[in-house]
């Protein structure tokens, strides 16, 4: 699922809903070339997995991506000139992000959550965790941070545990436990004013919603499910990441790229 690609990208200065930080600074050269947004050298890697009926959820209940096809192609019924069909799916699947409205009906849906969350610099931060079910805590950042710099307000926060790697295996991503947010390490990034928190496992939460509370009750998006942080070369990157504008909705499909 891993996409690095060299690329040209068309984009630079991009201020976050939460903190007016630069993403890009350009340089001298690109300032004057016949673009002024583009930015060659850059290597972009996925941070989302792709989405499709086999992946793991906590909730029976919840549905994977299915489609009904009503037209297609080269059917003799009517002779369709279009493939169309509806999308029926839980938003909590996949790479997604939570919305307010997920754990409090007085809090803002999707369409409340500036459309740049997800653009700007980000910190991966790589932790040794146990396998299964394990709370991070706030001193396991700290001792992140005094090797690699505390973490600034305005960022994303990316915990690389390596989870990713049990993927889509239900009884190994979910069933056996995952490694979540102790509520004090979710108050601790909250006071930091981050932009947004991504996980590689299903939740930030274990038996409750404390960690989901804290967080987006300050306006902190959640992104859960992921993926490919090992691949990442360095500790402070960018993020550029999109989703549809779905009203009312508790959460939504993201695509989250890394920019090195």
């Amino acid at each position: 699922m891993h996409r690095k690609i060299q690329v040209g990208l068309m984009i630079s200065a991009v201020t976050t809903a939460m903190a007016a930080t630069v993403l890009f600074e350009r340089s001298a050269q690109a300032s004057t070339a016949a673009n002024p947004w583009e930015l060659k050298g850059a290597t972009i890697t996925d941070l989302s997995h792709v989405s499709d009926s086999e992946m793991p959820s906590a909730d029976p209940k919840i549905s994977p991506p299915t489609y009904t096809w009503f037209s297609e192609v080269g059917s003799k019924e009517f002779s369709p000139l279009h493939n169309l069909e509806d999308v029926h799916y839980c938003p909590h699947t996949g790479t997604h992000m939570d919305a307010p409205f997920h754990v409090n009906s007085s809090w803002g849906a999707v369409e409340t959550v500036s459309p740049t969350i997800l653009i700007g610099p980000a910190v991966v931060v790589t932790l040794k965790v146990p396998s299964g079910s394990y709370a991070i805590t706030s001193a396991d950042i700290k001792g992140w941070e005094a090797k690699h710099g505390a973490i600034r307000a305005g960022e994303g926060v990316l915990l690389h545990t390596g989870h990713d790697a049990n993927w889509p295996d239900k009884k190994k991503f979910i069933t056996d436990g995952y490694p979540y947010l102790a509520a004090e390490a979710a108050q601790y990034l909250a006071d930091k004013k981050i932009r947004y928190l991504g996980l590689e496992s299903i939740s930030p939460d274990g038996d409750s919603t404390d960690s989901h509370k804290i967080l987006l009750g300050n306006k902190i998006a959640i992104l859960e499910n992921v993926t490919n942080l090992g691949r990442l070369k360095h500790a402070r990157i960018n993020t550029i990441g999109t989703f549809a504008n779905e009203k009312g909705a508790s959460g939504v499909h993201i695509r989250l790229l890394a920019v090195e």
